[in-house]
């Protein structure tokens, strides 16, 4: 552990001295739930209406400061840009804190590959726990006590995006697509490997290697409606076979999918504000969930879709 903080250390050292530019960024994204209940089906896929006003509310602000390094490789505009970015950040909600270190090159125009790590830890507040470890699916999760245990995550992403304005100039020639697939290591140090654990007041956590993509495609404007279009994102674990082979009725295996319209507002080149509202999937059960405290006890039967969410992300670049 002390020789990859060293390591980190040395890197930001280097880039500070080389940098040819550095930013900051405050974010502060906030999300409100509805309430939906799972209805037991036995269809292939099913959607559950909203029963309720109010399920939940999260919150967070990302604190990011980076330095980009350029590493031209010509003067052909497709590399004459390229560069290495070191970035620190610090996550902060109300019931978990994380630092996050990230080091992201991009070798062409079109395509960047990054590799970060993060480490956080959690706490209880007003009943909402930052982290916790399971007990059984009776009895759900007990809070973890701050620095008593943590959660961390490796990631190494890849992006590829375009711009039909490159190809065709113009002010209103600005279809674009964004695709980006993550391959992530996350963990709760004192959770065992093959049972599930909480974070950020969410279970279905696992430790292991699993993924995340993202494909957005939208329209950009020369208007303070800068961007419209739709992000749609998938999620899942690749080792099912290590957890317990209880939950094999739960659908270890089970991908996620989030269908999101996207609206981004952008007042100048310092100020913005996203706004996108969530449509996804989860398990659907042959039953109800009755008294036990989660469904990994369940049958899983089919993807029930439902409203997820409204999240609000304003941008601030210093």
């Amino acid at each position: 552990m002390k020789k990859n903080i060293l390591t980190f250390c040395l890197i930001f050292f280097v880039g500070f001295i080389f940098c040819n530019s550095s930013s900051f960024s405050l974010t502060t994204d906030v999300a409100y739930y509805p309430k939906s209940e799972n209805l037991p089906k036995t269809s292939d896929s099913w959607f559950s209406p909203t029963v309720g006003l109010y399920s939940g509310i999260e919150a967070r602000v990302v604190g990011e400061y980076s330095y980009k390094i350029p590493t031209p490789f010509g003067t052909n505009p497709l590399v004459s840009g390229n560069n290495v970015e070191l970035i620190a950040a610090i996550e902060l909600s109300p019931v978990t804190f994380s630092p996050i270190f990230s080091v992201s090159f991009t070798p062409i125009a079109f395509l960047n590959f990054t590799a970060s790590a993060k480490v956080g830890t959690g706490w209880e507040i007003f009943g909402i726990s930052g982290m916790g470890e399971f007990v059984s699916p009776q009895e759900g999760f007990t809070v973890s006590k701050p620095f008593d245990n943590f959660f961390y995550e490796y990631k190494f992403s890849s992006l590829f995006q375009f711009d039909l304005g490159v190809v065709i100039p113009g002010d209103w020639n600005h279809v674009v697509m964004q695709a980006t697939y993550d391959v992530i290591y996350t963990g709760l140090t004192n959770s065992k490997t093959t049972e599930p654990w909480w974070w950020q007041n969410g279970g279905e956590n696992f430790t292991g290697w699993n993924y995340y993509s993202n494909i957005i495609i939208g329209y950009q404007m020369p208007l303070i409606l800068q961007t419209v279009g739709f992000q749609f994102e998938f999620s899942g674990y690749y080792d099912s076979l290590k957890l317990n082979p209880n939950y094999d009725k739960w659908n270890k295996d089970f991908c996620k999918i989030c269908i999101n319209p996207v609206a981004i507002l952008k007042f100048n080149e310092k100020h913005a504000l996203t706004i996108q509202t969530s449509f996804a999937s989860r398990r659907g059960f042959s039953a109800k969930q009755g008294e036990a405290a989660t469904k990994y006890d369940l049958e899983y039967t089919g993807r029930e879709w439902y409203f997820n969410r409204i999240a609000f992300s304003y941008s601030i670049n210093f």
